[in-house]
């Protein structure tokens, strides 16, 4: 790499070009440095499909005990020190709560693999078909809360749509009234709230405060299904057993909730958001989809790839190890970039180009690879779907309410997405 150029600053420095559009430098690190280190940060950053295929198959030497990266891990230092006189079970309860429940996607094999193993007996496939119907119904109802038939109208689809649909969706596959959905942004915002960027002290404080909220909320829901079993997902992961494996612990039953939502909701409000700017932003791409609805789920994955909702993961090292050619010492922070990957020309031709019938198309790291690939990757295909398919079936003329819009996105390099994305239509 050119002495004296180091492309990973206005990403880890958050500068707002790079969060809107940080494939430049991805596209420079792939062909000039696959696997970098930023002396600033002391990152390693890993940005070839390949090499992060490498990294993710092999979780003993490259460990996923904090995914959210250094500033995840500092924000749990930061809350330490601000509360430095609770007592010891208080801080252990801090310390659960901001790391999730140290279940699923924070675990390493074996407690990992006994995770999955378990989950995937409450979370299958047939519980989320089962939902499909209602997920409809609610998009219906969201579309109804802004669209009068017959009218020209406006919206700002983020908050409106984008993001209330997954949530809802959400409290209808655990079992919560959709009533408890606004609570249920406010904690995913929560969870999320340290992933790829810095945070003051007090906002610190403010985010633990909410999930401990959450954290309390779903602990008693817990309990109630231990009493009252339903016939919904929280009754699932209760109830769930795998022959040889302890069952969850309530912990670890609280933090598979916190991952679902925390991952789930906000990853596919950002999923919905940059598709829809896509359509928006090509005539001809709106009118393929109006055209053959029945090939969302195709021109889904494409807008995965394209535009992935998380760009990438953490690793921590468990040895000094070599990759790419690049020595990496025990202990070091390894990001490996997702969205990087996608675009690698090695494997997707014409990477930066959006083309829905490509071959491979499934071959994109926008869920992860290997054994921590997301567990939820299914709902998220689901509600993305049902929610494209009732916009358009319900709306005409979608446009940008401002033909020069800049989006603005998240101060995060991790999570990818849009705060706001305003538009006119006609609604049938």
């Amino acid at each position: 790499m050119t002495t004296g150029t180091r492309p990973t600053k206005p990403i880890f420095d958050q500068d707002q070009d790079a969060m809107r559009c940080p494939y430049p430098q991805y596209a420079q690190l792939r062909r000039e440095a696959p696997v970098f280190h930023d002396p600033e940060y002391h990152i390693y950053v890993v940005t070839r499909h390949a090499d992060i295929e490498k990294v993710n198959t092999q979780p003993r030497l490259f460990s996923s005990q904090n995914p959210m990266g250094p500033t995840v891990s500092g924000a749990i230092a930061a809350v330490g020190r601000a509360l430095s006189d609770v007592t010891p079970e208080f801080a252990e309860r801090v310390r659960v709560v901001m790391s999730r429940g140290d279940v699923l996607f924070t675990q390493d094999p074996p407690d990992h693999s006994r995770h999955r193993r378990i989950l995937n007996k409450a979370l299958t496939p047939r519980s989320v078909a089962r939902i499909e119907p209602r997920i409809r119904e609610l998009c219906h109802g969201l579309v109804d809360g802004f669209a009068v038939s017959g009218d020209e109208g406006e919206v700002d689809l983020v908050p409106a749509y984008c993001s209330p649909a997954p949530v809802q969706a959400l409290a209808t596959l655990l079992g919560v009234p959709v009533e408890n959905s606004g609570d249920f942004a406010r904690w995913a915002d929560a969870i999320n709230a340290a992933i790829g960027t810095a945070m003051t002290d007090e906002a610190l404080l403010a985010t633990l405060e909410t999930q401990i909220e959450f954290w309390t909320f779903f602990e008693d829901e817990i309990a109630d299904r231990t009493q009252n079993p339903r016939d919904d997902l929280l009754t699932a992961v209760v109830q769930a057993r795998n022959e040889g494996d302890a069952p969850l612990t309530p912990n670890e039953m609280v933090g598979f909730c916190s991952q679902l939502i925390g991952a789930g909701a906000d990853t596919t409000t950002k999923l919905i958001s940059s598709f829809m700017l896509m359509l928006c932003e090509s005539p001809e791409l709106m009118a393929q989809v109006r055209a053959h609805p029945e090939e969302l789920g195709r021109y889904l994955e494409e807008a995965l790839r394209l535009e992935s909702p998380v760009q990438g993961l953490f690793r921590v090292a468990t040895a000094d190890t070599e990759l790419g050619g690049v020595a990496i010492p025990a202990g070091a922070h390894v990001w490996v970039v997702y969205a990087s990957g996608n675009r690698d020309e090695e494997v997707f031709a014409q990477p930066d180009t959006f083309d829905p019938s490509r071959e491979r198309l499934r071959s994109h790291q926008a869920f992860g690879h290997g054994p921590h690939s997301c567990i939820g990757a299914p709902l998220a295909r689901s509600v993305a779907r049902i929610a494209f398919e009732v916009l358009v079936e319900r709306l005409d003329d979608i446009a940008l309410a401002e033909p020069d819009f800049v989006p603005r996105y998240d101060p995060s390099y991790i999570m990818h997405g849009m705060q706001h994305l305003p538009l006119t239509f006609r609604a049938r």
